[in-house]
């Protein structure tokens, strides 16, 4: 924390950042972009709401559900239906005088931005107490009693920050799924927290096994055969089997919509294909049921960003905009790249203050980042037995390159936005920043790279070390392997924040209205119970609306 030192000075100092501008496309690069432009369907949609609307497309059946599960093209109208939710927001805000009541009584000198890939919210109870709630916070938290005074304060401060935030971005959200005890998550979190909020669908979740529970699993012992059946046996009257994108905001919602992001990997057509060529047989053994089946999702939709306009006093314009990108894990850094300039391209228009948060899935390669009892969380909710039932089953020396695969990628891992040297020193996600550091708004103004070290929380500055906390080589990483060999192996920054603050210049430009302040990337608060919070951490970053800078840590 930075003591001592005036807020004029903090404001003074622009740190110089610079960006390549060439850009290498050869023929295979344009035919192969173009391609997925016209094949990708991506569509976008735009709905102003009025300061009490509470709206949504109708939601899908389970008998839907069902046929979407089967039919590689629904018919009419069960298409329109499923585009429709695909590409239709659903808003909720509060009453004019029950906002008010909550937390709108003034504004702030400074907004607090959240994010936070919560991994479905299948530790429900805990992400919202650490929302909400210190003091269940730690009645839940069963190894509080071994935290030291110093880790006790460390955490305790995260989770007051985390609880301030104006504005909360949260990837991966269920709504209607058995594995969060069918919750609408996005909606009891924000009711906890007194906000707003906007949901986009990315999927609909249609696996005939591990969502539905429409197919029969065969094990080699039936005892644990009718054991998995009545763990994967669903509802079907509260299943909806959503899942996706929600933004909370302590200030009105204006308006909102989903963007579908260029297609990198077919969700429905490639995992069902592979699916079924696992299954031939039906009957199968704990290893094949488990050890193969489990990497494999069958669902609707793909990759999408919610947009959303909030109303916020003390802006200019009396409004910023949250873009809430999830890129995709299935691909190669260059269809990334590619979905990351199709968002650039939508959002190009917007001239008030923005900000755009998620999970960029920024790991140098195609890659899927889990482990054996992600992948059974996510699918089961008894999950402690079978990940128990699994584990012996699997090659040992497979775990073993999964666990140490990272090693070749090590700096990149640490600090995506390093150079790029092909062979030597090999970054591919590279060009995705790039693209971000030389974008303009048709305003002519830019993102804020300038990482200023008095910006910072522990002043160590570079690029975009102003909004996303820089660590001794590299970021802070926002997810890590249960087991990372003391962080040679297994850490990854792929949670980012960028601020569009009133500045045109990235390098020289000294404005630092709405620019970003005091990153926070909240490890220690996630790691604080055992097995984690989420298998993400969540992160926070402050934007002053006055200059010079108010000071509220």
């Amino acid at each position: 924390m930075m003591t001592g030192m005036s807020a004029e000075k903090r404001l003074g100092r622009v740190v110089r950042s610079g960006g390549s501008d060439r850009r290498r496309r050869g023929l295979r690069a344009v035919i192969a972009a173009a391609l997925i432009f016209l094949a990708m369907g991506a569509t976008a949609q735009s709905r102003t709401v009025d300061f009490s609307d509470d709206k949504g497309p109708a939601l899908l059946s389970f008998e839907d559900l069902v046929a979407l599960s089967s039919q590689t093209t629904p018919a009419e109208p069960l298409r329109a239906r499923l585009d429709t939710i695909l590409t239709t927001p659903f808003v909720h805000n509060e009453s004019e005088a029950e906002l008010k009541e909550a937390n709108w009584q003034q504004p702030s000198p400074l907004l607090r931005v959240g994010l936070w890939n919560i991994e479905r919210g299948l530790n429900f109870e805990l992400i919202r107490a650490t929302l909400t709630d210190t003091d269940r916070f730690e009645s839940l938290a069963v190894n509080q009693s071994r935290w030291s005074a110093s880790r006790r304060g460390i955490v305790e401060s995260q989770m007051a920050r985390l609880q301030g935030a104006d504005m909360l971005v949260l990837d991966e959200v269920d709504w209607g799924m058995k594995r969060t005890e069918y919750r609408n998550v996005a909606q009891e979190l924000a009711a906890a927290l007194k906000m707003n909020y906007v949901y986009g669908v990315e999927f609909v979740e249609v696996d005939p096994i591990f969502g539905l529970g429409t197919e029969k699993v065969e094990l080699s012992n039936p005892a644990e055969t009718g054991e998995l059946q009545r763990d994967l046996t669903v509802d079907s009257a509260r299943y909806r089997g959503l899942h996706g994108t929600a933004i909370l905001s302590r200030y009105p919602i204006v308006n909102a919509r989903v963007f579908r992001l260029p297609v990198c990997y077919y969700w429905y057509g490639q995992e069902a294909r592979e699916a079924a060529r696992l299954e031939k047989g039906k009957c199968w053994a704990v290893r094949r049921a488990f050890g193969e089946r489990i990497a494999h999702e069958i669902r609707r939709g793909g990759r999408m960003a919610l947009i959303a306009d909030l109303a916020v006093p003390g802006v200019p314009e009396g409004r910023v905009t949250i873009v809430a990108p999830h890129l995709e894990n299935r691909c190669a850094p260059a269809c990334r790249r590619r979905q990351m300039q199709a968002l650039l391209d939508q959002i190009r228009p917007i001239r008030n203050p923005l900000v755009l948060a998620g999970d960029l899935n920024t790991t140098s390669q195609t890659n899927v980042l889990t482990s054996v009892r992600n992948e059974i969380m996510a699918r089961v909710t008894d999950y402690q037995f079978w990940i128990g039932q699994t584990i012996s089953w699997f090659h040992p020396m497979g775990i073993y390159q999964h666990v140490l695969a990272p090693v070749r990628y090590f700096h990149g891992y640490n600090d995506p936005t390093a150079f790029h040297v092909p062979v030597l020193w090999n970054n591919k996600e590279k060009p995705l920043f790039g693209a971000v550091e030389r974008f303009r708004f048709a305003d002519g103004q830019t993102f804020d790279f300038r990482g200023d070290p008095e910006r910072t929380l522990n002043l160590r500055g570079g690029k975009l070390a102003d909004s996303n906390q820089r660590a001794w080589k590299g970021f802070v990483p926002t997810y890590v392997f249960a087991q990372d060999y003391a962080g040679f192996v297994g850490r990854f920054k792929l949670d980012w924040i960028f601020v569009k603050p009133y500045i045109s210049d990235s390098r020289t430009d000294g404005s630092w209205l709405f620019a970003p302040l005091d990153p926070h990337t909240m490890r220690e608060l996630n790691q604080s119970v055992p097995g984690r919070i989420s298998d993400h951490a969540p992160l926070t970053v402050d934007l002053p609306l006055t200059q010079p800078l108010p000071d509220r840590r």
